[in-house]
């Protein structure tokens, strides 16, 4: 639109305005990537969180208690789990304490346990993994959370360490980066597995 003032024109040619036009739609092109990579690794931390939470809440009813307390993934490769505690007879489980859907934060996340094929984890009156020393595999020790995709930085949670680098020392719970380039840092990251 051209407005007269005076003896010069005032505005912006068609030229001009297709110019900016171009500029802002590469701008936005060169940063879709990004946001989206930035959305990615924002589920994953999501889904990790809220697990690790659990587990937490888990150990501290256990504690709280002092009577054992089961957390379970429910629906296996996603993020929903339960955790739940027995009645006094110690066999019937109770109705559950607290639960999650992925699909409240990490819908296209993905759930990997190991060893495959466990989906539990008890924990003691003390809050700690209940371990049978005649199948020490019976629960999850160790949950990956990556993106359905396969891109953005996956997250590990540690559950059970089965050797930790020092025996007086339990480690717990923690949450960590499974890249192995954070551990062959000198000195290793603190956020390396």
């Amino acid at each position: 639109m051209l407005v007269n003032v005076g003896s010069r024109a005032a505005g912006f040619t068609l030229i001009e305005l297709f110019v900016a036009l171009v500029i802002v739609v590469l701008l936005m092109l060169l940063g879709v990537p990004s946001f989206t990579t930035f959305l990615r690794n924002s589920e994953i931390r999501s889904t990790a969180e809220s697990i690790l939470t659990g587990l937490r809440t888990a150990t501290t009813t256990a504690a709280n208690r002092n009577g054992r307390i089961v957390f379970e993934f429910t629906n296996p490769g996603t993020a929903d789990w339960k955790f739940y505690g027995f009645d006094d007879d110690g066999v019937t489980p109770t109705a559950p304490f607290q639960t999650y859907s992925s699909k409240e934060a990490g819908k296209n996340s993905t759930v990997t346990l190991t060893p495959g094929g466990q989906a539990t984890v008890t924990f003691t009156g003390l809050g700690r993994v209940a371990v049978n020393p005649a199948t020490p595999d019976d629960h999850f020790r160790q949950i990956d959370i990556s993106n359905v995709a396969g891109d953005g930085r996956p997250l590990r949670i540690i559950v059970d360490d089965p050797a930790p680098a020092d025996p007086t020392k339990p480690r717990g719970l923690r949450l960590c980066d499974p890249d192995p380039a954070l551990s062959a840092l000198s000195p290793p990251d603190p956020k390396a597995c």
